[in-house]
């Protein structure tokens, strides 16, 4: 059961992986961004049910937003993102805004937002999360690889999310 899991998880970020080398001759990302990965659950709980479980999400940038450059190549964002993650009987579907900061090829992020939980019965709550992004090649190249931390309003729910993505 464990190596089927394994091996959809690698055939998808296999395709998520070489639509992002299509992508690459397109004129660049348009604002939608789709990522699949895996999560690292911190809490006793949910490490308990499983170590690493199946996630996704889907990010939308929502327009630009004056910052102070540091330097020629830093700018700053808001989006909207989605993300799932599930290991039956926890389920968590965090939805966040998210002031984003690029620096060349890598993008800071900080959000707040709506949990969709389940932990025993559905329930909602506020969350955050924080993350940082690397995209391979110049700057309109959509493949990338994404760390973000989850601060779920069930604490059995925080956790890593480690995802390769693409930029539409």
């Amino acid at each position: 059961m464990r190596k089927s899991w394994i091996t959809k998880a690698g055939v998808a970020v296999f395709c998520v992986a070489a639509s992002g080398i299509a992508c690459s001759q397109t004129n660049g990302p348009t604002g939608l961004s789709v990522r699949l990965g895996i999560f690292l659950p911190t809490s006793d709980f949910a490490r308990s049910i499983g170590n690493s479980w199946f996630t996704g999400g889907i990010d939308y940038k929502l327009n630009s937003v004056a910052v102070t450059p540091m330097s020629g190549t830093t700018s700053s964002y808001l989006s909207l993102s989605a993300d799932y993650y599930e290991k039956s009987p926890l389920r968590a579907i965090p939805v966040a805004i998210n002031y984003n900061v690029r620096t060349s090829q890598i993008v800071w992020s900080v959000g707040i937002g709506v949990d969709f939980d389940r932990v025993g019965t559905d329930s909602t709550g506020i969350g955050g999360q924080v993350g940082v992004a690397y995209e391979f090649g110049p700057s309109p190249t959509p493949f990338f690889i994404q760390a973000k931390y989850f601060l779920d309003a069930k604490s059995d729910l925080d956790g890593f999310g480690i995802y390769a993505g693409v930029r539409f």
